[in-house]
């Protein structure tokens, strides 16, 4: 089976313009106004030489530490509007918007210890760089798994993951890398613009907000983008298509 990266972003576009009524509100209220309320309310971090040294490391290590309760709670916010999404386009049969929400709060707690497992295992695997970027694709339709074939536990999941990325975990991984990149870029110019901004002295709250929220609708936006295909793939691999 061929899948082209260009034919999966096609048809991932396809279903979110049909699907966009739904789809916008839902990743506002999970995906974007998490990622809006860290940029807005939480501490900048104290800049740091990007060198990989010790200090560094403990340097953003103690940043999360101190801000880890706000961090968790964004970040299981934005797991539990994922979890809705995956469920409302791999459920079958298709439910609701109200079951989609009492289902993907039936199955955050599994959800929840995958991404820890995923994330662990990629942290053991960036002691050597590929190992880890291959995991991440090999890991790609570990959430899908859960959702459409749940509940089954984490390593079953992966598990289930592994076989039917089998030989992809490459290409997945680009595809995934390739919408992280694009959302980023997006983030970074608006942080620039907001920095300019700033020490120009033209700066004020209004400006403040209208460039984190620039950042945190493209946070969304790739969030959303990578679900979407994450949900074409899995329907093609689990049926063969």
């Amino acid at each position: 089976m061929t899948l082209a990266p260009a034919t999966l972003l096609a048809e991932a576009g396809a279903l979110w313009r049909a699907e966009r009524p739904l789809l916008a509100p839902l990743a506002g209220l999970f995906l974007m106004l998490p990622a809006l309320a860290m940029l807005l309310l939480l501490p900048q971090p104290d800049p740091v030489a990007a060198d990989g040294s010790a200090m560094t490391t403990e340097a953003l290590v103690a940043y999360a530490l101190a801000n880890a309760p706000a961090i968790l709670a964004a970040n299981l916010m934005q797991l539990y509007g994922a979890t809705v999404i995956l469920a409302l386009f791999l459920g079958s049969p298709r439910p609701t918007l109200a079951q989609a929400l009492r289902g993907a709060l039936a199955l955050l707690p599994l959800v929840v210890i995958a991404s820890i497992a995923v994330w662990a295992m990629v942290f053991v695997g960036a002691i050597v760089i590929v190992p880890a970027l291959y995991l991440i694709g090999r890991c790609f339709l570990v959430t899908p798994a859960i959702v459409a074939e749940g509940p089954i536990g984490p390593v079953a999941a992966i598990s289930r993951s592994f076989a039917l990325t089998r030989r992809r975990g490459w290409l997945f991984f680009a595809i995934a890398a390739m919408i992280f990149v694009v959302g980023q870029a997006v983030v970074v110019l608006a942080g620039g613009m907001e920095q300019a901004v700033a020490e120009a002295g033209i700066g004020s709250p209004v400006s403040t907000i209208g460039f984190n929220l620039v950042a945190a609708m493209a946070t969304a936006a790739a969030s959303v983008a990578t679900l979407l295909v994450k949900v074409v793939v899995y329907r093609r691999l689990s049926s063969g298509i």
